[in-house]
Order: C-alpha cells, then structure tokens, then sequence
C-alpha cells in the first residue's frame, strides 16, 4: 500500500518549532480555563448568556444586529456580544 502524498505537507524545522510553540501555549490556555468560558473571551459573552440578562429571544437579537443598534461576532453557530455593548443597552433601557 503507498501512501497518499496528497495528505503530506512539508514544513521547515523553523516553522514547525513556531507553530508547536503556539500550540503549546493555546493548549495551556484552554487547560488552565476549562469551565471559566468567560476568561477565554474576555470582553464577550455567549447570545444564551445575552438572552438571560436581557429576557430576549434570538430573533430579537437578530432584529437589533440588522438595525445596526448591537453588534455580534459569529464564530462556528454561536454569536458573541461585548459585555460593554450588552450593558449600555440595559443601561440605556432603564432610563
């Protein structure tokens, strides 16, 4: 059986050493935080968590990023809010 070289990719030493160094760092980054999902986005929060402090469903959400009034970032299926952002609006909401 040969194998497939289509799956192969050389790297220079000098690069693979780079890129095992980061590796390395994010997997200590994802260890040192497993269950503290807030420190690994620092600033943002999770739309489910959004939804809970505001009491408002997705398609809500949904309305206020299309009127430009919130801002998301989307990474896989999951929106991010900045905290700020989330907070203004509940300040905003109580005057």
């Amino acid at each position: 059986m040969t194998p497939d070289i289509t799956r192969l990719t050389i790297v220079p030493y000098d690069k693979m050493d780079e890129l095992l160094e980061k590796l390395t760092k994010l997997s200590e980054v994802l260890n040192q935080d497993k269950g503290q999902e807030h420190s690994v986005l620092g600033d943002y929060i999770t739309e489910k968590e959004a939804k809970d402090l505001l009491s408002k469903g997705t398609t809500w959400f949904w309305n206020k990023r299309q009127s430009g009034e919130l801002t998301g970032r989307k990474a896989g299926n999951q929106w991010y809010y900045r905290k700020s952002d989330i907070l203004n609006f509940i300040e905003g909401r109580a005057k």
